[in-house]
């Protein structure tokens, strides 16, 4: 495995900072770590190039808001996105519809208690908040299938376990990244291969993606005047 200081490195000979064989300043080498975060931090919310799914599940009471996140009801890293969810009641599974504010807005009581079939995410920071609806009836479990951040390196010899493709991108996006830092211009082949290697990756974990088409429930109304140009 790779450490994080052998991708600083192998970056900054891409655009001829380090020779063959020369090391980086501890004090640089920092610089180019927070760096190298902070891109990993923003590919994980660009969305496509975090690679797995987590699935957890979670205890729940009569409560219908709970938190998440480090600290949070549900403690565990806060999620960017939740793929989907079911709520389990004894051997059976009931799977919850993703609603957003403006849905969840919508439920004139929300105290109705039952079998939760409806989540509200609202990706707040740094605990977020799940919301569900009905409000729950027993302690069942909740299951979130959710997207993480992508694990950043703790330290320069510090090594994270990505799949095959990210190294190759990691470096040639972080020396266009850190270019500038050193006065470098990056030659168009680090710009080419570092688009062309996060593309690669972003392609990899988006083909399994099934994209279902919705219809808002107004046009499924028995309505033989309804006008798509006024909406009504």
């Amino acid at each position: 495995m790779t450490t994080a200081r052998d991708i600083i490195e192998i970056a900054l000979r891409k655009i001829h900072v380090l020779g063959r064989g020369q090391s980086l300043q501890n004090d640089e080498a920092q610089d180019a770590l927070t760096a190298l975060n902070d891109m990993l931090a923003s590919w994980s919310v660009e969305g496509g190039y975090v690679f797995t799914e987590t699935t957890e599940t979670f205890n729940l009471t009569s409560a219908a808001s709970y938190t998440i996140g480090s600290g949070g009801d549900f403690d565990t890293d806060r999620p960017f996105e939740i793929v989907s969810a079911y709520v389990s009641d004894a051997s059976t599974d009931y799977p919850l519809m993703l609603i957003d504010q403006k849905e969840y807005s919508r439920i004139s009581n929300k105290t109705i208690a039952g079998v939760p079939d409806q989540l509200y995410f609202d990706n707040n920071y740094p605990l977020a908040n799940i919301k569900l609806y009905p409000v729950p009836s027993a302690a069942n479990t909740l299951t979130l299938n959710s997207y993480k951040p992508l694990t950043s390196f703790a330290g320069l010899s510090n090594t994270v376990n990505l799949p095959p493709g990210y190294n190759r991108a990691l470096v040639f996006n972080l020396a266009v990244e850190l270019a500038p830092d050193y006065s470098k211009e990056p030659t168009g082949t680090v710009l080419s291969v570092a688009e062309q290697s996060k593309s690669i990756i972003f392609t990899s974990n988006t083909r399994n993606d099934k994209f279902i088409s919705s219809v808002d429930t107004a046009l499924l109304q028995n309505y033989s005047d309804y006008n798509i140009y006024r909406g009504y």
